[in-house]
């Protein structure tokens, strides 16, 4: 499947960021691709880890995520989610998260493969995950997003909140991605 991810708050943005995904079992493939029209060079933090346990506030710098959930059903807003992200360094990071904001835990056992390119214009993030043990259910759903800028951070997402601020956490807005 193919989308677009929408600038929270606005139409107006410097990014455009297509997202393509393929579901095979609990093996999730997504594709990122981020232009950029103008502005500073990407935000990246070469202090960051390729281990994705060590990597807190890799948010901080430009990133695309995935937020995936197995559902029971529809309604099933309780169920723990995926959260991972990459950077343009192919840095990555990633929670299970059991209460937005409030419960998380790092996977015990995440299996990825990431692969970056990377110009001064165009960013490409392929990621490759099989949803770990934590995460159960039948039916997947999920949200992509990215932040992205320096001084003025710019919010993407599938299915923006419809609040003011950027709220990724809203397993309730989470569409089905199969």
């Amino acid at each position: 499947m193919q989308a677009y991810l929408k600038k929270h708050g606005t139409d107006f943005s410097d990014h455009r960021i297509k997202v393509d995904w393929q579901v095979t079992g609990r093996v999730v493939v997504i594709e990122f691709v981020v232009q950029k029209r103008i502005g500073p060079p990407w935000q990246t933090d070469e202090v960051f880890d390729f281990d994705w346990s060590k990597n807190w506030g890799l948010w901080n710098k430009d990133v695309v995520e995935a937020f995936l959930q197995l559902k029971k059903n529809e309604e099933d807003t309780k169920a723990p989610y995926l959260e991972i992200q990459l950077s343009p360094l192919n840095q990555p990071f990633a929670l299970i998260v059991t209460e937005p904001r409030k419960k998380f835990f790092s996977p015990k056992n995440l299996i990825y493969k990431s692969e970056v390119t990377l110009t001064d214009k165009i960013w490409t993030a392929k990621l490759e995950v099989t949803l770990p043990d934590e995460v159960s259910g039948e039916h997947l759903y999920g949200g992509f997003f990215a932040c992205l800028g320096a001084s003025t951070r710019e919010y993407y997402a599938l299915n923006s909140n419809p609040e003011t601020n950027p709220d990724f956490h809203r397993p309730d807005l989470f569409l089905s991605l199969v």
